[in-house]
C-alpha cells in the first residue's frame, strides 16, 4: 500500500538514499583525497597522471585513451604500470 503505483522512486526515497550515501563522505576525507591527488600529480609525469585519471577514475579503456592521445594501447599500458609503480613506492615511504 505504501509503494508508489508508477514503479518509480519517490522524491523522498531518492533524497534519503542520497543522504545516506553522502553521509559517509566526510570533509576530512575530501581534503585528504585532494591532497593525495595533488601529491600524485607532482610525483607523476603529466601523461602518466592523465592516463591514471582517465583509466582508473573515469573508467576509460586503455584502447580509448590510446586513441585520444594518439599512442598505442601498449604504450598506455606501460605508462599506467610505470605510474602505479611510482605511486606504490611513494605510498611505502609515507
Amino acid at each position: 500500500m505504501d509503494t508508489p503505483r508508477n514503479n518509480e522512486k519517490s522524491e523522498s526515497e531518492e533524497g534519503a538514499i542520497d543522504s545516506i550515501t553522502y553521509s559517509y563522505i566526510s570533509f576530512e576525507d575530501e581534503v585528504m583525497d585532494k591532497c593525495m591527488l595533488s601529491q600524485y600529480k607532482e610525483l607523476l609525469e603529466p601523461g602518466e597522471f592523465e592516463v591514471l585519471m582517465l583509466n582508473v577514475v573515469e573508467g576509460v579503456s586503455q584502447k580509448e585513451i590510446a586513441s585520444m592521445l594518439h599512442k598505442t594501447q601498449s604504450c598506455i599500458s606501460k605508462m599506467k604500470k610505470r605510474a602505479l609503480r611510482k605511486l606504490e613506492e611513494f605510498i611505502k615511504e609515507v
